[in-house]
């Protein structure tokens, strides 16, 4: 453990389960202090318990983050147990668009759904830690966006149309709090192994009548390393922008995605 966030307090949105637990875990092991906010009460309590076995404080939050008087429970938690100070912000909480619809066929419910949970789901958080770290003069925010906000995908109008949303959203932040001393950047990931992957890639292969084994080799060919990246891989694009060597960069993406995009 290099010790980067010795004495430092992150907050990690969605660090109950998936790449959010995976980051929590990330920070708690080079020093820092970690409040996990979710919704799933016991998954937070899982990922604070291995933050605890790390020597870190491991906090829990249940809060869903689109929810403007679930996420004051942040703030009064940040002001009672870190005594005003946070540090780091990492937004990994999010809503997977899963409709595979054209635009001219998609459900607005499910629509708003996926934009409310990707963009209100990160802009919430950040207006609740903005106050404490103003007041410091100094943070680190970055946003765990993903490569289909960088480009247009068929079928994925709201997964597109929220994560450029908060592609947008980071670059007026990085302007508006450079001031402070605030660094907002974002981390956009391709496809990531997990059950999150797993499941889109069986949706895939049913759409097209082909195996899921066939559809993740016709993915990892189509990077430049042949592989998939993991979530470790994300944890540490998004540890190295939260961390003092990255204090020039602000208002850009951090793309981990094997060389899918190039």
């Amino acid at each position: 453990m290099s010790g980067d966030f010795a004495t430092q307090v992150a907050v990690v949105t969605g660090g109950g389960k998936g790449i959010g637990r995976i980051i929590a875990l990330a920070l708690a092991r080079e020093g820092a202090d970690v409040l996990v906010v979710g919704r799933d009460a016991a998954a937070l309590e899982e990922t604070c318990a291995a933050i605890r076995t790390l020597g870190q404080r491991g906090i829990a939050v249940a809060a869903d983050v689109t929810q403007p008087e679930q996420v004051a429970r942040l703030g009064a938690t940040i002001d009672a147990e870190c005594a005003g100070q946070v540090d780091v912000l990492v937004t990994a909480a999010g809503t997977r668009d899963t409709q595979q619809a054209t635009v001219d066929a998609l459900d607005l419910a499910q629509f708003d759904a996926v934009i409310q949970g990707n963009l209100n789901g990160t802009l919430l958080p950040v207006r609740c830690v903005l106050p404490f770290m103003k007041a410091r003069r100094q943070g680190k925010i970055v946003a765990i966006s993903g490569v289909f906000g960088l480009k247009g995908q068929p079928g994925h109008a709201a997964g597109c149309s929220s994560k450029w949303a908060v592609e947008g959203l980071v670059r007026v932040l990085a302007r508006e709090m450079g001031p402070y001393n605030i660094n907002v950047n974002a981390v956009c990931p391709g496809y990531v192994e997990g059950p999150r992957a797993d499941a889109s890639l069986e949706r895939m292969a049913a759409e097209r009548g082909t195996l899921a084994q066939e559809r993740r080799q016709a993915l990892e060919a189509a990077t430049a390393l042949g592989r998939l990246s993991t979530a470790d891989d994300v944890a540490n694009a998004a540890l190295f922008l939260a961390s003092a060597r990255a204090r020039n960069i602000t208002g850009r993406d951090l793309i981990v995605d094997a060389g899918w995009m190039l």
